[in-house]
């Protein structure tokens, strides 16, 4: 019986193995292996953690960065990396443990979805095999994992095969069990990250497409995309909103313009990490390998068009999106990079690497077209030198972090680069921790039996006469005061006390409540969230009835 498993799974199992031994760095040593953004997640997920047990859900505000003053973090960061690194901190990994965790399930998932899609697609496991080999072992993606450590843009990778493999699946059978599932994994491609999902999405869009075959299955699969978007409204819809608030778009505007990688430096192979074929600190070729594929795909291209057979419209998909993010990776983009500011998110224009690794990827069975490759010496050597070009980037490049934990639980700055999340009503990010949490700044009181969480701050102030007060709490819409259970105005626009919550308390013994709740956009941005859940309950309950109905028009 476990012979016949293995038998029968024996590449996707052989996937996993690969998949596991670019790993190995982060988990032969307890040190945190250094990446640009390492240091940065380790208090951000701790700040996720606390927020959860404050009952945010989901989290919004991070109370204890900024110096206790706080920020609306989570209201636009990406969320799913933190819901993973969370649920294993609860199980009782450190910090360290938990980043090690969440990094590597990213990548062993990422090879078994794209494993499950590109079988499912080309029907052939020599050509699902290549495809997956080619998209795990290009060196960006280890330049992702192991240089920057991208808490999220590493999930997109994971999330961008289970959503075509979702689409594929529907093409094959409209049921309620592949719309699910195609909604789901959109949804959470969405909460991976907040811009490189929207490469990814706009990848989702063009496959159905150009594989839909028929009307019937672009609208299921432009609904099941449609029920991703509305499951994940609680975030994207929130971020987008509330973008207005923040300072991001000031202290972004030229970011971008470091960071055109030339285009010979995309081309010419960097199998160890050479620095002046960097851009940024960030190596941007795009694998020996997978160069060889690209040729051989343009090569063949002209050939293959004339045919019209599937393999055509992989290559002009691939080449559709390759020429797409070559664009935008080139100082020729520049106008566009200047004029939207959707475009200027992205920060860098080499991110748009992350869509020429799926591309080529997705063409690497062009190879295939020589018969000299279905020759299983050659084509085995295929698989292996891809591995191999790409063993130099398995290893920690930039050294090892001793990490002490309780300095990121008590994380006192605000883990953002250029004030992505700094609002708009304040001075910036704060430098030191306040005198006291909350100070009378008018009047005579006296403040007591004071308690703190990330979403709600309690206290008593006896007052003699009426007095101002200050909560040194950075504001965003959701934060509201309760004295005695009345909500009191809120000021926080003081000149002496920019962007903090100010409020008046009358005169006797009250009790205070400031709590940090739902603005009206992101109470919307729920509910259309709930009601997508609704839908695919309601659906689920009545699928006969459903689909016999739209089976009629």
């Amino acid at each position: 019986m476990i012979k016949k498993f293995l038998t029968k799974h024996s590449y996707l199992l052989g996937v996993i193995v690969l998949s596991m031994l670019p790993l190995l760095s982060l988990f032969i040593t307890d040190k945190l292996v250094h990446t640009h953004d390492g240091l940065v997640h380790l208090p951000r997920m701790a700040a996720y953690y606390k927020a959860l047990l404050d009952g945010q859900i989901p989290p919004r505000f991070a109370g204890d960065l900024n110096y206790g003053y706080g920020m609306p973090l989570f209201i636009f960061i990406y969320q799913f990396p933190y819901i993973v690194s969370s649920l294993l901190i609860a199980l009782g990994s450190s910090l360290v443990g938990a980043f090690k965790v969440t990094l590597s399930l990213s990548y062993i998932f990422s090879g078994i979805f794209m494993w499950l899609f590109a079988r499912e697609f080309f029907k052939s496991d020599k050509k699902a095999l290549l495809v997956t080999v080619f998209y795990q072992f290009n060196t960006f993606r280890f330049v992702e994992l192991l240089v920057r450590g991208s808490f999220g843009e590493v999930y997109t990778y994971t999330f961008l095969p289970l959503v075509l493999y979702g689409l594929v699946r529907l093409f094959k059978k409209i049921n309620f069990t592949n719309i699910v599932l195609t909604s789901v994994a959109v949804a959470l491609l969405i909460i991976s990250h907040n811009s490189v999902s929207l490469l990814f999405f706009g990848v989702a869009v063009l496959f159905l497409i150009l594989f839909g075959k028929n009307k019937r299955n672009i609208t299921w699969g432009a609904a099941s995309l449609l029920l991703g978007m509305g499951l994940s409204a609680y975030y994207w819809v929130s971020a987008m909103a509330e973008h207005k608030y923040t300072y991001g778009d000031l202290f972004m505007q030229s970011i971008y313009l470091e960071h055109f990688p030339p285009f010979l430096q995309l081309l010419v192979p960097n199998l160890t990490n050479i620095q002046f074929l960097q851009t940024g600190g960030i190596v941007t070729q795009l694998g020996l390998m997978q160069l060889v594929v690209l040729f051989v795909a343009f090569g063949v291209a002209y050939s293959a068009l004339k045919k019209g057979k599937k393999l055509s419209r992989v290559i002009v998909f691939g080449f559709l999106i390759v020429f797409g993010a070559l664009f935008f990776m080139q100082p020729v983009s520049k106008p566009l990079w200047e004029r939207i500011s959707l475009l200027r998110q992205f920060q860098f224009p080499w991110r748009f690497l992350s869509l020429m690794t799926f591309a080529i990827a997705m063409m690497a069975p062009v190879l295939l077209k020589f018969s000299v490759v279905k020759n299983k010496a050659v084509y085995t050597s295929i698989i292996l030198l891809t591995i191999v070009t790409s063993v130099y980037y398995w290893l920690p490049s930039l050294g090892l972090d001793t990490i002490k934990e309780e300095g990121y639980w008590n994380f006192p700055k605000t883990t953002t680069y250029w004030g992505e999340t700094d609002v708009i009503w304040s001075e910036g990010p704060a430098s030191s921790y306040p005198a006291s949490p909350v100070e009378i700044v008018a009047g005579d009181a006296s403040v007591s039996n004071y308690v703190k969480k990330s979403n709600v701050h309690t206290y008593v102030v006896e007052v003699s006469q009426e007095s101002m007060l200050v909560d040194h709490t950075q504001y965003f819409p959701g934060w509201r005061v309760l004295v005695d259970g009345k909500k009191r105005d809120i000021e926080f626009q003081d000149f002496s006390w920019k962007g903090q919550i100010t409020y008046s308390v009358p005169e006797g013994k009250h009790k205070v409540e400031v709590r940090f709740g739902e603005s009206k956009v992101r109470y919307i941005a729920d509910m259309i969230t709930v009601l997508s859940f609704v839908v695919i309950i309601i659906v689920g309950i009545f699928r006969k009835k459903v689909f016999k109905w739209f089976a009629k028009k």
